[in-house]
């Protein structure tokens, strides 16, 4: 089987984020850079929870091509693949739909906030929000590729996230964390009195991971 380790790594960390309830048996969809030019991602209409490095598919970046043809490729491939073309510093995509920060691509003028917590901010600086298309779709993908400037998170409206990392753990850790601060934003704005990280704690937290002020 060719790429058999990093397929195994791609299915691994799906049944991860299936046991970490966030995504379902039929949802989401996780891939990483193997090889010269080529992207191990999870197939189409599989168990996620039961995922093994048999049911990851392998497919050509550049022209698309499917290297594994008994496998159906993921509905967002294309997304997928987009993203790799426009951010080369990428490695690997996570993109699932967890309850709560799915909860903040349906709603208006409520902001997902990273800012209450130093470690969301450090890791996820401000999340991208991307407008809505269809799911699966060249539009999508469009969108999704040309909105996520130089962020590592992406919010998709009525669908769910997207993380992106320079390792398949640190795209994971970024969904995981994001769903953690839609849980903070949600809890905070129940308590009341927030007290989000000011403009000087921002600042220095983006000096100390060494990315642009924003």
């Amino acid at each position: 089987m060719i790429y058999a380790e990093e397929r195994e790594q791609v299915a691994y960390f799906m049944r991860r984020l299936y046991r970490q309830g966030l995504t379902t048996t039929s949802g989401g969809n996780i891939s990483c850079r193997v090889g010269d030019g080529c992207v191990a991602i999870t197939a189409s209409k599989l168990d996620k929870a039961e995922l093994a490095a048999s049911g990851v598919g392998v497919v050509e970046l550049d022209g698309g091509g499917n290297l594994t043809p008994e496998l159906g490729l993921s509905i967002e491939t294309g997304m997928h693949l987009a993203i790799y073309r426009r951010r080369p510093d990428v490695q690997a995509i996570v993109h699932a739909h967890p309850v709560t920060a799915s909860a903040f691509c349906a709603v208006r003028g409520v902001e997902l906030d990273t800012t209450l917590t130093a470690e969301a901010y450090a890791l996820l600086g401000r999340p991208a929000f991307i407008p809505y298309a269809l799911m699966g779709t060249d539009d999508l993908a469009t969108r999704a590729a040309a909105g996520m400037g130089d962020s590592v998170c992406l919010l998709l409206e009525n669908h769910g996230v997207l993380a992106v990392g320079d390792t398949l753990l640190a795209a994971f850790d970024r969904l995981e964390l994001l769903e953690v601060a839609a849980r903070h934003t949600l809890i905070v704005r129940q308590l009341g009195g927030v007290s989000p990280l000011d403009a000087t704690k921002i600042r220095e937290l983006d000096h100390f991971v060494g990315r642009a002020q924003s």
